[in-house]
Order: structure tokens, then sequence, then C-alpha cells
């Protein structure tokens, strides 16, 4: 069966530098209305079974739209057109595993949000994480709840831009907990940051108390706020920018 693919969301290649290594990560956003057109068409293997077996349509609709921002980020990585031909396994604790012929392999890390999703393509000898969450001011206190008492002294000194502070600190530790391949199945404290740099006015960079090989990006965008897990020791070739695309 031909793929139907809808327009195609934005997909950007981030260049990265490890000591004297250079390598490449894909990010792909998908949203809602990309899906109509699309339909269940550019799953295949398990994934088709998978989606059968799904009863409520928020749910069918949520796979889809993350299953296709993965595959997206994976085309882009790997340079495999047929969105057919990838296949986005589930691991025991439902993590996202690849499965592309042709290749020499990458992981995916795969993140909703709402009525989007956005996915994060990585070699598979270079781990990372992705997490997106919207801004939203009813859930502020839920977040308050699960930070430490540093990061709860950042929160409050952040002023107005509290609620940012704080939503970029959850989506780090989810990010980290992707990298780790469990989710957040472990003690919140567990991911406790120790540091978090504000860079720009809508970029921080993070580090962790117990996972000190790894480090947080993250970004603010029009109503939601991005972050990324990297190994510490790797950085943007250049300043990735994702203006316009959420």
């Amino acid at each position: 069966m031909a793929t139907s693919e809808p327009h195609r969301s934005p997909v950007r290649l981030l260049p990265i530098l490890r000591g004297s290594d250079r390598l490449t990560a894909a990010l792909a956003f998908a949203v809602e209305s990309d899906l109509p057109a699309a339909g269940p068409d550019f799953l295949c293997g398990s994934e088709v079974t998978y989606f059968a077996g799904l009863k409520f349509e928020r749910r069918q609709r949520s796979y889809l739209l993350g299953r296709y921002a993965a595959k997206l980020a994976v085309r882009e990585l790997v340079g495999q057109p047929d969105l057919t031909r990838i296949e986005i396994r589930r691991g025991v604790f439902e993590q996202p595993l690849v499965s592309c012929a042709g290749t020499e392999g990458c992981g995916v890390s795969i993140s909703h949000s709402h009525d989007m999703a956005t996915a994060l393509a990585f070699p598979l000898g270079h781990t990372m994480g992705i997490d997106v969450e919207r801004l939203d001011a009813a859930h502020f206190s839920t977040l308050q709840s699960q930070l430490s008492t540093k990061e709860a002294d950042w929160v409050e000194a952040a002023g107005e831009r509290k609620l940012e502070w704080a939503t970029a600190i959850w989506t780090a530790k989810e990010a980290l907990s992707k990298v780790l391949g469990s989710g957040m199945m472990s003690p919140i404290h567990i991911y406790s940051l120790t540091e978090l740099r504000l860079l720009s006015i809508a970029n921080w960079e993070g580090c962790f108390q117990n996972f000190a090989q790894y480090k947080s990006l993250s970004w603010a965008g029009v109503g939601s706020v991005l972050s990324m897990v990297l190994p510490k020791r790797s950085s943007p070739e250049k300043d990735w920018d994702f203006r316009g695309m959420f």
C-alpha cells in the first residue's frame, strides 16, 4: 500500500559536537491537523496490530501523532523515504524502539502534549531524550509539588516567569527518565537538578544531581516548553533555533 502523507510538519537536523566528533540528531513535530489525510496508512508491522487494539479515539489519535512524528524524525536522520519501512516498536517499559532495514540503527524519543507530538531521533550510541509540555497555569500547583527545595527557590525567584521555569524543570526530568529507559517510575527526587542556568530569554541548561553524565537543554516556545537531555560533553554545533516550530 502506498504511503499517504499529509502536509509535512517541521523537521530539523541538529548537528552535535562531542570532542572532535560531529554527530547528527533530528527533531520533528506533528500536529493533530496533519492526521486526517494520513490516516493509519503509514503504520506497519506491530504498529498496525497495536493500533487495531486501541478502543478510544483520543488514544488512537495520540498514538498516530506520536508515531508520525517519530517516523518523520527517523526518516530525516537515516534517509529512508518510505514511512512504512520504518517501524517504531514498543519495549518492555513502553519505550519506543526503531526498526529500519538498511541503516546502522538509531534511537527515538517521543513526547505528546495535547494536539502536538514531537520526536527526537539520534544515533544509537548517543542516547537522548525529549519532553514537551503546554504552559498551563492550572497545573502550576502540581508542578510545584514535584520540586526539590532548590528547584522551588529557582521558580520563586523567576517572578512573572514562574510557570515557564517550573515547566522547564519538569520537562527536563521527564526527558531524563526517557534517556534512562524507564519513564517516571522512580521517586521524583531521583531526577532532581542541581543547576538550571538561563542562557537567553527562552533557553535553559541544567545539570542533574544523580546523573552527572547528562545535561538538559530547554526552550520556551509559543505556549509550550521543550526539553532535551543529552550526554554532558555533547553540545549543539551552533545554536538550535526552534522559533516557529512549537
